[in-house]
C-alpha cells in the first residue's frame, strides 16, 4: 500500500522541527557569561558571576611633568632661562686632579642703588646718610665654599686681565692666577667672577668688571 504524499510532508516536518529544536535555533538560551560587555565608562568587564577584571586608564599626575631633581637655589643664585644656574662670587682656590677641572667659590651678592646703600649700613661699613662709591655694594654674609668642576672647554673671560676687557683666556692661564700670576694678573685672585653651571659642572666663568 502506497503512502499518501501528505502524510509523508507531514513526516517530514515533524522531523525537521525536532532536529531544529536540538540545536537551539532561534531559542532563548541565555549567554554562558564568557561575552564581555562594556558599560557607559568604557570599563570592559565580564559577566560571570565568579570572575570580574576591569582595564582602567592610569591616573594622570600634574606633578609627572614636574622634574623631580630640581635643585633648591641659595639666595646668590639665579636660574637661566635655558636652565643654567649663574652666581657670583670669589673663587678661592682652583685645580686639576686626574685630568678633572675643580674651583671652589664663595658666593657673594652685588647690590646696587639704595639696596646697596642699605646693606652697607647695615654692615657698619657707611654711616647714615652716607652713601657707597661708584654705587655698588658687595654683601657676603655666607661663609660656605662650594667646589664645582670645569667643563673642558668651558668659556672663560676677563674684564681687566692685561688691561684687556671682555678678554677669552684658557684654563691654564686662568690657574696661573692662583698659582704664580704675571705682573699684570696679580689681581685677579681677588676679583668677583660669574659663574654658570648645569648641575655641579661649571661651564662658564667670567670675571665681574669694578669700577
Amino acid at each position: 500500500m502506497k503512502r499518501s504524499r501528505p502524510a509523508a510532508a507531514f513526516t517530514l516536518l515533524l522531523l525537521l522541527a525536532f532536529a531544529l529544536s536540538a540545536c537551539g535555533v532561534g531559542g532563548s538560551t541565555p549567554p554562558t557569561g564568557d561575552a564581555p560587555t562594556t558599560t557607559s565608562a568604557g570599563v570592559t568587564s565580564s559577566t560571570s558571576p565568579t570572575t570580574v577584571s576591569t582595564t582602567l586608564s592610569p591616573p594622570t599626575s600634574s606633578s609627572s611633568t614636574t622634574p623631580a631633581t630640581d635643585e633648591e637655589l641659595s639666595s646668590a643664585e639665579t636660574r637661566t632661562a635655558d636652565g643654567r644656574i649663574r652666581a657670583m662670587g670669589f673663587i678661592t682656590s682652583t685645580r686639576e686632579d686626574g685630568g678633572t677641572r675643580y674651583i671652589t667659590i664663595d658666593y657673594a651678592e652685588m647690590l646696587g642703588g639704595e639696596a646697596a646703600n642699605r646693606a652697607a649700613r647695615e654692615a657698619g661699613d657707611i654711616g647714615p646718610g652716607e652713601t657707597v662709591p661708584n654705587d655698588y655694594y658687595i654683601r657676603n654674609v655666607n661663609p660656605k665654599l662650594r667646589e664645582f668642576t670645569v667643563r673642558e672647554g668651558a668659556s672663560i673671560r676677563t674684564a681687566t686681565y692685561g688691561g684687556v676687557t671682555e678678554r677669552s683666556v684658557t684654563w691654564a692661564i686662568f690657574l696661573s692666577f692662583w698659582s704664580s700670576p704675571p705682573p699684570d694678573a696679580v689681581h685677579m685672585r681677588d676679583m668677583p667672577w660669574w659663574i654658570e653651571r648645569l648641575g655641579n659642572e661649571v661651564v662658564l666663568i667670567e670675571e665681574q668688571f669694578l669700577p
